[in-house]
């Protein structure tokens, strides 16, 4: 009885990762229908609303499967690094001996960093087509042609369907700390945007309705959140002035993507671009600040070396001693 107890919850817990994830790639899927202009959906807001959910299946499914190859073509190298990580080191053998599983990690590492783009370049927009066509097929009035839209249409559902499964990573106590985090810069990164389009006149929105602009720029900085790198170098200065010009090529890749979104984008100019990506670096700061001090506390303390010389060691001692 307690077995079948503990099935049920697990399949529960399934059941509601599932849903989660599908009402997050069909917010991705709605989002991406409203900014995209060549995607457009027809028909009764009910019929609208069943092709959305068609897509966000077809998409979460997809991307679902990509994961499911990748772990399975990277189990059998991740389980032999970590047998050789398992083993007592030999300290009288090679180098290249005691460092193999560390290479082997780090190989796979960089492995799966390389697949998670391609799926974020490939499988996204694919699955976003193939969603299209069942739509067509199927009699839901569902239009996106043309390569450049359905490109950039996948890449707003990953984006918006990241921020969304993010905010519901609130309502999960194991989760809701780093959830507060990375929902937090993404909300200050579109401040930042924002605080850029008021105070540089080479960077604006196209003129639309509040809510759409607010759409627009919530996109943006997910779109903005999707490629993070973190680095840490020794000399002051450098790491930020790399970090600001890595994000000076995303904001010039999303103005460029963005110009099949309606509103679009525009950084006229170098300096405006660069203006904007330090504005967004710098009001981003109290956020990557709270994630230095999560990791400082989730690192684990240095242990503690024994004293040679305990108090009871024996020696004479004095008052200088």
């Amino acid at each position: 009885m307690t077995v079948d107890s503990g099935l049920g919850h697990g399949l529960d817990r399934k059941g509601a990762g599932v849903t989660l994830r599908l009402a997050s790639v069909a917010a991705g899927v709605a989002v991406a229908a409203l900014l995209v202009a060549d995607f457009r959906l027809t028909g009764s807001a009910g019929r609208q609303l069943v092709a959305v959910a068609l897509m966000a299946t077809v998409v979460s499914a997809g991307t679902w499967g990509a994961a499911r190859l990748t772990a399975l073509l990277m189990r059998p190298s991740l389980r032999r690094a970590r047998e050789l990580l398992a083993q007592e080191p030999d300290l009288w053998g090679s180098d290249r001996e005691f460092f193999a599983p560390v290479r082997r990690l780090m190989f796979l590492g960089v492995v799966q960093a390389l697949v998670d783009l391609l799926v974020l370049l490939t499988v996204y927009p694919l699955a976003l087509w193939a969603g299209v066509r069942i739509c067509g097929a199927a009699g839901l009035s569902a239009h996106l042609p043309g390569p450049w839209p359905v490109f950039v249409s996948g890449l707003l559902v990953a984006a918006v369907a990241g921020t969304v499964g993010t905010f519901f990573a609130l309502f999960r106590r194991r989760t809701r700390h780093a959830a507060a985090r990375s929902l937090g810069a993404v909300l200050l990164n579109a401040a930042g945007l924002a605080l850029a389009t008021l105070v540089l006149n080479g960077v604006r929105l196209d003129p639309a309705p509040g809510w759409r602009q607010a759409l627009a720029l919530g996109a943006v900085a997910s779109l903005f959140m999707l490629p993070r790198i973190t680095l840490s170098l020794p000399v002051p200065g450098i790491a930020s002035t790399v970090l600001v010009a890595y994000h000076c090529l995303v904001l010039w890749l999303i103005c460029a993507a963005f110009a099949c979104v309606d509103p679009r984008l525009h950084a006229e100019g170098f300096w405006q671009l660069a203006g904007a990506a330090a504005i967004m670096w710098a009001v981003e700061w109290p956020a990557r600040l709270a994630v230095r001090r999560a990791q400082g506390a989730a690192a684990q303390p240095a242990p503690v070396l024994p004293d040679p010389f305990p108090p009871d060691h024996g020696f004479p001692s004095g008052p200088l001693y």
